[in-house]
């Protein structure tokens, strides 16, 4: 089956086939548990075709999807205007002005901190390839972030209250957390090193210049309409 799935996925992914696409498939298949669930249509849920087309689309639209490359959509979600209100009522004579751009922001800060973990993931996915684990873009290892060939899983979290549920079941994945949720300023990166064997080699600090830079190189990763009142005076 595997190799039915690796002849499937050359034929879907085409030019964009890679070692580390079947890196990730082969650990995929290795177990039955590893494979994620897709809403297939009745007539391909026995089907091996129609389940690679589907995983080979998740892989290639998750990697094409990353932040130096996407480039970000407006939400559809509008803030609730009794936010503004209660803010308003709480902090008697608050400047209206003041009041509307506290709530834009804390609007943009929930879209930033939206794609904190999907810079995570970019930044482990470039700095762990060298080290023999690819990211396992879009899903395509359910509850899984990153894999090695020899069958190693591993899941990454931005802070240690955000664990997945699937990992506490007795599962082989092993987890790390970026940040501890109520130390603040205490980042969990040793722990990842000493995982790796390279201390020293990932960094809250590196991460954050890998972050600056790659805001800087494509900053609309994040949608910020040019109106938007943070803009204004």
């Amino acid at each position: 089956s595997t190799e039915k799935a690796i002849a499937y996925a050359k034929i879907y992914a085409g030019t964009n086939y890679s070692p580390a696409m079947e890196t990730v498939l082969k650990v995929a298949f290795s177990e039955k548990r590893n494979l994620p669930t897709f809403r297939l249509k009745s007539s391909d849920t026995i089907l091996l075709s129609g389940y690679m087309k589907k995983w080979v689309g998740a892989y290639l639209a998750g990697y094409n999807n990353r932040p130096s490359v996407r480039t970000g959509n407006c939400s559809g979600t509008h803030p609730d205007p009794m936010a503004k209100t209660i803010l308003r009522a709480r902090i008697p004579g608050l400047e209206n002005n003041l009041a509307d751009k506290i709530v834009a922001g804390h609007s943009l800060l929930m879209t930033i901190e939206n794609n904190i973990g999907e810079l995570l993931e970019e930044y482990l996915a470039v700095k762990l390839s060298p080290l023999g684990w690819y990211c396992c873009w879009g899903s395509t290892i359910d509850a899984v972030d990153f894999c090695k060939a020899d069958g190693s899983l591993l899941q990454v979290k931005t802070r240690d209250n955000s664990e997945n549920s699937r990992v506490r079941q007795g599962t082989p994945i092993e987890k790390w957390f970026r940040r501890f949720s109520r130390r603040p300023g205490v980042y969990n990166w040793e722990s990842l090193n000493r995982m790796l064997g390279r201390p020293g080699y990932v960094s809250e600090s590196d991460f954050r210049a890998f972050a600056e830079k790659t805001i800087a190189a494509n900053p609309a990763c994040i949608y910020i309409a040019a109106n938007h009142l943070l803009n204004r005076p």
